[in-house]
């Protein structure tokens, strides 16, 4: 993830991001200290995106999977 710019942005559909391979749960750190559980996603054209209210990401922590190959 480094020398990308991250940014939190609403979801339109949340449900859509549970089962999509793109999404991963992350711990995010914004601007004002506050951190969260969020949606990490992978995806960089996904249209369930509302980047209106869209704000910087300070850190995130992307939890990793044991998911078999």
């Amino acid at each position: 993830m480094a020398k990308r710019e991250l940014k939190v942005v609403r979801l339109i559909e949340p449900d859509l991001c549970l089962d999509c391979r793109f999404a991963k749960q992350a711990d995010v750190a914004t601007s004002d200290g506050r951190v969260q559980k969020m949606l990490y996603c992978r995806r960089l054209d996904c249209d369930n995106w509302d980047y209106s209210s869209a704000e910087p990401a300070v850190r995130v922590d992307v939890q990793q999977t044991d998911e078999a190959p």
